[in-house]
């Protein structure tokens, strides 16, 4: 199963162990942020407005013992704060603020058509770049500055010299929880009952007949996000159930999950991935699998986000 939440060019990729649960996405007034601004982070002057590559300028020798981050874009609509148990669709950059070189930037600064990078932030996987984000909401910009030792570890991913302190300008450009949310339809006959508890976990009832043949899938909740390509990477919650009624897969468990595109369904082994095709994000698809030869099963699919 892959967790890379940031492509492969990225050596910044983040993982999505431990990301079990979901909250509801709340006010940012109520949100706690875990980093605070300090001497560099307020010091970086950012000449570029959100959404356009960041270019920056930074005081040399500047002397930081802990990573801290300034909010230097805010946004008027508070709602949608990026808090607990939230993925944050963001685009970034990262300097070395000794020389002022480029280090990294994402494709989205570039090409406005390139899905945003993925952050989760979450208390089980803590890291400075989903903390710095921790409590946005779309449309503001941060500035990080990290402390030595996260410069050092990043200089190593990034090629910086790993002397001078690591600045990063991070756009968040969406919020979403770690479940689908919507109003919910009612699921085709002969499809078995899936309900919901409060966190939006589902649970499975089969019905008493055998499973149909082939693969089909109906959605049950739908979302209101940006509908799935072909070639996005899925991003998802997903709980699977044998007709026998044994659990396969439980990711509200072990912890999100990368389905992957549909040219890699061979590699990845999720033949119900081209399912996900044509629905949106923020949606739960029930899909029922049962090809010629294979034991079936019933997959519920939340989609949260793409990349």
């Amino acid at each position: 199963m892959l967790r890379r939440l940031v492509p492969a060019t990225a050596a910044v990729a983040l993982l999505l162990a431990g990301a079990t649960g979901c909250s509801a996405q709340r006010m940012a007034a109520d949100c706690e942020p875990q980093l605070e601004p300090g001497a560099l982070s307020d010091a970086v002057a950012v000449t570029t407005a959100f959404g356009e590559a960041p270019r920056i300028s930074a005081p040399v020798g500047a002397e930081i013992l802990v990573s801290q981050r300034t909010v230097v874009e805010s946004a008027e609509q508070r709602s949608g704060a990026a808090d607990e148990g939230t993925l944050v669709g963001v685009n970034m950059a990262f300097f070395d603020a000794g020389s002022g070189q480029q280090l990294y930037q994402s494709p989205g600064f570039a090409d406005a058509a390139q899905s945003p990078e993925l952050l989760l932030v979450s208390a089980d996987a803590p890291n400075p770049l989903s903390e710095a984000v921790r409590c946005t909401v779309p449309g503001e910009r941060v500035v990080l500055a990290l402390s030595p030792e996260e410069s050092a570890q990043f200089a190593m991913q990034l090629g910086g010299a790993g002397a001078a302190p690591i600045v990063g300008v991070i756009d968040t450009v969406s919020t979403s929880p770690l479940a689908a949310s919507g109003p919910v339809r009612g699921l085709p006959s002969g499809y078995p009952a899936v309900v919901t508890n409060d966190e939006g976990r589902p649970g499975v009832v089969l019905p008493p007949r055998p499973a149909p043949a082939g693969t089909q899938s109906a959605v049950r909740i739908a979302g209101a996000g940006d509908e799935v390509a072909p070639d996005d990477n899925v991003i998802a919650q997903v709980l699977s159930v044998g007709w026998d009624g044994e659990e396969r897969t439980n990711t509200w468990e072990s912890g999100l999950m990368a389905l992957g595109t549909e040219e890699q369904i061979a590699q990845s082994g999720h033949a119900f991935r081209a399912e996900l095709t044509g629905k949106t994000v923020g949606s739960q698809v029930v899909i029922i699998d049962h090809e010629q030869g294979e034991q079936a099963q019933v997959v519920v699919v939340d989609i949260v986000g793409v990349n």
